[in-house]
């Protein structure tokens, strides 16, 4: 093990945990204009998920109407191909900053006004193995199937980095109708 690495889990040292993944996709966002900051979301031995708090229009490349969000990565490694995960976006549009003059942590997605990303699970096979997922206001909720041409997690966030200022311009297009 180098310098690099980052500590191994307690599960046996299995190259694959939970952790050491977390701390790829953390070291990746590191390198993303307009993430603020990254925090891990603690759990009992190691880490179950990742919370980065987002300059939108840093981030985006473009003036967007929500200047603060924040980016939810939940990663569970299978021992099969099939990882489970969830990459999921939520802004608040009245949000100026992620911290209030009373100190509260604004990453939490409570009372946001709009939701999505990509998710892969052992539900809504019919539409392949993952899926975009929007959440709107009135709690509806519509999917759409996709896919990926890795398994490698920092190569798949990458990939949904690249495409979310896409999908974000389609969701918003969709809730002005």
């Amino acid at each position: 093990m180098s310098d690099d690495d980052p500590p191994v889990a307690f599960d046996g040292g299995r190259p694959r945990t939970r952790k050491r993944i977390l701390y790829q996709l953390n070291d990746r966002l590191g390198h993303e204009p307009g993430v603020e900051y990254t925090r891990f979301d603690p759990g009992r031995t190691a880490p179950t998920g990742l919370v980065a708090s987002i300059d939108s229009g840093r981030l985006l490349g473009v003036e967007y109407p929500a200047p603060a969000a924040t980016l939810e990565v939940r990663w569970s490694p299978r021992s099969g191909w099939k990882d489970r995960f969830a990459i999921q976006w939520y802004e608040r549009a009245d949000t100026a900053s992620d911290t209030a003059v009373d100190g509260r942590d604004r990453t939490l997605p409570e009372g946001y006004t709009l939701s999505c990303g990509w998710h892969q699970d052992d539900h809504l096979n019919d539409l392949g193995p993952a899926h975009f997922q929007e959440e709107y206001p009135d709690g509806s909720v519509e999917r759409y199937g996709v896919s990926f041409g890795d398994v490698n997690p920092v190569w798949i966030l990458s990939e949904c980095l690249a495409n979310l200022p896409n999908r974000l311009r389609t969701f918003r297009e969709r809730l002005d109708e």
